[in-house]
């Protein structure tokens, strides 16, 4: 029985394609960039119920610490660990690596497990000035106020649940269902028309 990592073909597939520019970016203009990231993956880690026994983990396999709530950790390889909620992490890595965290995963404990959400989620990124004012037309949550750097939260973007982080000040990354992405890309694309 051949193993998982090699039986590991890494295909990106979007569906925020049909609705981006011969450039690659859903929005270009002034102040207000997004774009699909597509080097990036997702993978959701379960944690057991016990904190310590995770920040542990976390630390010994990934050299990354356990984040907080609403908060996200980086290690030294650039892979972000974002807190959704007391069971479960989200790791974002470099769709380059995953061979590498496939290895890594087999180490975990038990009470412990991963899954690839690589192909359920679109990753947006946006930058420039006017981010929080688009975004705050369909969002609920203080995007200018409340999302300082390193948070991550759950909220909606319009009527479709996303996941938010702020890795940088100016930059927002949003992890969007696929199931979601031609929603929410025409909100954005018919909003940034009237910034």
């Amino acid at each position: 029985m051949s193993s998982l990592v090699e039986n590991n073909i890494m295909e990106f597939r979007t569906t925020f394609q049909p609705v981006l520019d011969q450039d690659g970016f859903l929005i270009n203009q002034d102040d207000l960039v997004c774009r699909e990231i597509s080097d990036l993956s997702l993978m959701v880690i379960r944690t057991s119920k016990d904190h310590k026994k995770n920040a542990i983990t976390i630390k010994d396999i990934f050299n990354a610490e356990l984040p907080e709530s609403l908060s996200a950790s980086l290690n030294d390889n650039g892979d972000n660990f974002l807190w959704i909620s007391p069971d479960e992490i989200w790791l974002l890595h470099n769709r380059n690596n995953k061979d590498q965290l496939l290895e890594k995963f087999k180490s975990l404990p038990k009470g412990m497990s991963t899954t690839d959400s690589s192909g359920a989620y679109g990753i947006l990124e946006f930058s420039g000035n006017n981010v929080d004012t688009l975004l705050s037309r369909w969002m609920s949550y203080d995007l200018e106020g409340s999302l300082t750097i390193g948070k991550v939260v759950s909220t909606t973007c319009g009527q479709a649940p996303v996941c938010i982080y702020r890795n940088i000040e100016g930059n927002l990354l949003m992890m969007v269902r696929h199931s979601f992405s031609h929603y929410v890309a025409g909100l954005l694309k018919d909003s940034a028309k009237r910034i």
